[in-house]
């Protein structure tokens, strides 16, 4: 009997290679089901995991409340609203501005984490048409830690990267067709919800130079750059008429770079993705695609610029990993592979799930320290300042749920518009002379000159720092073991 001729299929794999997509899709499901364990608590924890989300929780109340939230900066008050406005408009209709809350912020989060989930499975089926790539993707996003921490915080990342990224699956579907120009809408929309993902516009612009369609690439831009330029007219003269929305969009988004925590970052996002940015690339060298590595490259190459601003953090490689988790998971699951390379390349892609749930600093997930502590948090000021008395702080969102007046709702935001000369110090420390504030909450021990103008904190000028040295007093420290709630001080008035 004739034996029929072996398969021609490049995603048949043969041999001990056949181990390698099962068991890559068993180990990432362990790491994923692990990491989506912790969704549940996080939701209900009542505080701010970091500074983001009590700034916008703060902002959003009072968009709700129908304050000018895009007035110019005052003396007085401080609305930084540096994120796009659709996130704004979204939130203020999903929180009760009576009882402030993160939880429905953080549910819309996490839809938006499952859905780029599913994004990564789709392009995996349309690279590969591997069900085994389809299925280890979505699984591979899943399964790192700080996908968790973005999954159910009250920021807009992750449903700024569906739009975005959504624009750039429609761009890759009908990359041969002028239907291309269908990805502007959802790119435009991404860009209002948070401004930084531009890596997909970048690629398609870049895919479609190097195709010579010198006229499409021309008209995409141009087209993009129409809608932007359109929405951009209409919050500021229509929605917002009359203050200084694209001050707040553009001018107090712009923060200094720092070289020496770009480089730290930067070495941590090297440990978290390198072993599958590699397996992604040699997916593409054996499968090349000109506007996928257009995507990775630029992900790539834009990496170490942005992550080195002020306030960025592992946020600012979504973009990358996003590409990362398809291509990644078809260098596992399709090809034949020697038993030496199965072996060796099961072992690294477990090693790069194990560095993947690394937490870099102090926990993310609520302990009943940090729980106690919040409590500690809400009950001083509560016994403590009467309802709403100016406040200031780091944390805005504690002064926010304990009924306190937030004028200034980004103070990190504020004290480096400060330092950078965009605003004057002088109100703010007449202010605190004044005792304007009826608590002062920061992250900084100011007894200790170096803790006191730490620089991946505030920045706090030498007259804002004596000023509350001399008008304030420490009164309370209170003990976080949440990765961004380090101990931070209450000072009140003399």
């Amino acid at each position: 009997m004739m034996q029929a001729p072996p398969s021609t299929d490049p995603t048949v794999t043969h041999g001990p290679g056949r181990l390698v997509p099962f068991l890559a899709i068993a180990l990432a499901a362990l790491f994923a089901a692990a990491q989506i364990s912790h969704w549940p608590v996080n939701l209900r924890y009542p505080g701010e995991f970091e500074i983001t989300e009590g700034i916008v929780l703060a902002e959003i109340t009072q968009l709700r409340e129908g304050e000018p939230v895009y007035a110019p900066a005052t003396p007085e008050k401080f609305c930084s609203m540096i994120y796009g406005p659709l996130y704004y408009l979204l939130g203020s209709r999903l929180i009760d501005p009576h009882e402030p809350a993160y939880k429905p912020l953080r549910i819309l989060s996490m839809f938006a984490t499952l859905g780029l989930a599913g994004a990564c499975g789709l392009l995996a089926w349309w690279v590969t048409k591997s069900r085994a790539a389809t299925l280890l993707s979505p699984l591979i996003f899943l399964a790192y830690r700080f996908i968790t921490r973005f999954a159910v915080s009250a920021r807009p990342d992750t449903l700024a990267l569906l739009f975005w990224f959504a624009g750039f699956l429609i761009a890759y579907r009908y990359r041969d067709s002028n239907k291309i120009y269908w990805a502007i809408p959802l790119m435009t929309l991404g860009a209002y919800y948070k401004q930084q993902f531009i890596v997909g516009p970048l690629a398609v612009f870049l895919f479609l130079v190097l195709e010579k369609r010198f006229r499409t690439a021309l008209q995409f831009a141009a087209l993009l750059g129409a809608a932007g330029l359109s929405l951009l007219a209409l919050f500021e003269f229509v929605v917002f008429p009359r203050q200084a929305f694209a001050l707040h969009l553009l001018t107090y988004n712009v923060l200094p770079f720092s070289l020496r925590e770009g480089s730290l970052r930067l070495l941590g996002a090297a440990i978290v993705f390198s072993i599958p940015s590699i397996m992604a690339i040699l997916f593409l060298r054996s499968r090349p695609d000109k506007l996928l590595a257009c995507y990775l490259g630029w992900a790539i190459i834009l990496l170490p610029l942005m992550i080195s601003r002020k306030g960025a953090g592992l946020n600012y490689a979504l973009e990358l990993f996003l590409m990362v988790c398809p291509l990644a998971a078809g260098y596992l699951t399709t090809g034949t592979k020697a038993p030496d390379l199965a072996a060796v390349v099961i072992c690294l892609f477990g090693l790069a799930l194990w560095l993947g749930r690394i937490e870099w600093g102090n926990k993310y997930d609520p302990t009943p320290r940090s729980l106690a502590a919040d409590q500690a948090v809400q009950t001083f000021l509560r016994q403590t300042v009467p309802p709403g008395t100016p406040a200031l702080g780091y944390f805005t969102g504690d002064l926010l749920r304990a009924g306190l007046d937030t004028p200034i709702t980004n103070f990190f935001q504020y004290s480096w518009l400060v330092c950078k000369g965009e605003l004057k110090d002088d109100s703010l420390v007449a202010q605190i002379r004044q005792r304007r504030f009826g608590v002062i909450l920061l992250t900084q021990d100011l007894t200790s000159e170096t803790e006191a103008h730490n620089p991946v904190k505030l920045c706090l000028t030498e007259p804002i720092h004596q000023a509350i040295l001399q008008n304030y007093r420490m009164v309370r420290t209170f003990d976080f073991e949440l990765w961004d709630r380090q101990p931070y001080y209450a000072w009140e008035p003399r």
